[in-house]
């Protein structure tokens, strides 16, 4: 084998169990491949605990695109931050941005709810989420009328109550390293080395 290409384009996601398994047979025995944080949740580290099915010698290549979500993020959030090959990007460079945990909570009626409980971040610390929701604030009058257009935000009624949904500008980007002290950013998904 000369190398490895890995095709997560358009692929919104999964299971994490399964990015998990993914991504543990693509890097070094023992790393830390992904974790979760969130308020009233209990942080999760997840590890790869077997040995990589990829000789690490094997060059690897991941292709992403702006539809590549969930955990297909995962799993290449975790390539790029252990140096274990590089992410090309395919359009913007930047894959979705979906870094929530769910649960689900079944209801009467045959319904259920589906809420957040957490985020999911890269070795390196990078948090996938590329959207911040807030409740309401100032920059929205009395009447519940968007003050802040310049800053694209978009609002969502849920009753009477505003809330507003804005992706992470480009200046609060926190900075991380890889492994190996290269920079990547959080607060937009995966952004691609090509």
């Amino acid at each position: 084998l000369n190398g490895l290409i890995i095709d997560l384009r358009g692929n919104p996601g999964g299971l994490l169990d399964s990015a998990v398994e993914v991504a543990a047979n693509l890097v070094p025995q023992g790393s830390q491949l992904v974790s979760t944080k969130g308020r009233a949740f209990n942080d999760v580290s997840y590890f790869s605990d077997s040995a990589p099915v990829r000789n690490m010698d094997v060059p690897l290549a991941i292709l992403t695109d702006s539809n590549s979500a969930s955990a297909a993020e995962i799993v290449s959030g975790a390539v790029q931050d252990l140096d274990a090959g590089v992410i090309v990007g395919i359009g913007k460079g930047m894959t979705y941005g979906k870094g929530l945990v769910q649960n689900i909570r079944d209801l009467p009626n045959d319904s259920s709810l589906k809420y957040t409980v957490a985020k999911y971040y890269t070795p390196s610390g990078r948090c996938i989420q590329s959207v911040e929701y807030k409740a309401p604030s100032k920059e929205f009058d009395s009447k519940g009328i968007n003050n802040a257009e310049e800053n694209n935000v978009k609002m969502k009624g849920l009753g009477s109550s505003k809330y507003s949904a804005r992706h992470v500008d480009e200046k609060d980007r926190k900075i991380f390293f890889t492994k190996n002290g290269r920079v990547v950013r959080d607060g937009g998904g995966i952004e691609a080395d090509l």
